[in-house]
């Protein structure tokens, strides 16, 4: 019997995916966040408006922590909240690419139980619930297994080649792909693509929070840099980065590393 909550994210994530293709990208409306926090569209901000609306029409005593807008009382003061990242990948949305997506979750006390990574361009609905599996379109997936020459696939961004961020010669043997969206990234690495993914940067949760579950639900570990499990709806709204994807990969990511 499948989560009533994830339920509700895969209808709010169809819903998003259906605005989202149909903006035409030639007019599309683009201004910078404060801070030089990157682009945000029209699309951002109508999608966050219906999902605000639609999910906390649903579920009136969650939390509401949103990359693209706040709500009257503080998140991290309820036991359930959900996780929201409207569009993650912006920059890739306005090329007009095919690797943007939506990031949505359920957190009950600290922990992802239900998610959502739908990629629209792709026709890529990730879902997960806590204790229920991993899913890609329905169908179960599982993570990917090392072989035993110990070299992987890593998606990341390009820092993780320079040699300073590992430890003396110990600088392990991969092949590095990247993506714009960190939720896509993460569920990338969910059903298999790669052995794991990483990002030594702070991470906003809504960029990670869906992906987590997607991971530890086919079989994989998440935790960040400090090599700790991380812990969502949270006041401070970031993690100290991630390092997921397959126990043995990470472990030997998190051995290597020079912190």
């Amino acid at each position: 019997m499948q989560d009533p909550d994830l339920n509700l994210l895969i209808i709010a994530a169809q819903k998003a995916g259906e605005l989202a293709k149909n903006y035409d990208l030639k007019t599309l409306k683009v201004w910078e966040k404060e801070g030089a926090a990157g682009p945000v569209t029209e699309a951002d901000i109508e999608i966050d408006r219906m999902l605000f609306q639609y999910l906390t029409a649903a579920r009136p005593d969650y939390g509401w922590l949103c990359e693209e807008s706040k709500y009257d009382f503080p998140h991290y003061e309820r036991a359930c909240s959900f996780v929201i990242d409207p569009i993650d990948g912006t920059r890739d949305f306005i090329k007009g690419g095919n690797n943007w997506s939506h990031s949505f979750a359920v957190v009950k006390n600290g922990k992802v139980s239900a998610a959502v990574v739908y990629v629209p361009r792709q026709d890529l609905l990730f879902s997960a619930y806590l204790g229920g599996g991993s899913w890609l379109n329905g169908e179960r997936i599982q993570i990917k297994a090392i072989n035993k020459s110990g070299e992987f696939d890593l998606i990341a961004a390009k820092l993780v080649e320079d040699d300073k961020i590992w430890k003396l010669n110990s600088k392990p043997k991969f092949n590095r792909e990247h993506k714009p969206s960190i939720a896509f990234r993460m569920a990338s690495v969910s059903r298999g693509k790669y052995h794991a993914m990483m990002t030594l940067r702070d991470s906003w949760e809504w960029d990670v929070c869906a992906g987590t579950l997607l991971i530890t639900e086919s079989g994989g570990i998440v935790l960040d840099r400090y090599l700790t499990q991380p812990i969502f709806n949270t006041k401070r709204q970031k993690t100290s980065g991630i390092i997921a994807g397959t126990a043995e990969v990470v472990d030997l990511i998190g051995s290597t590393l020079n912190l």
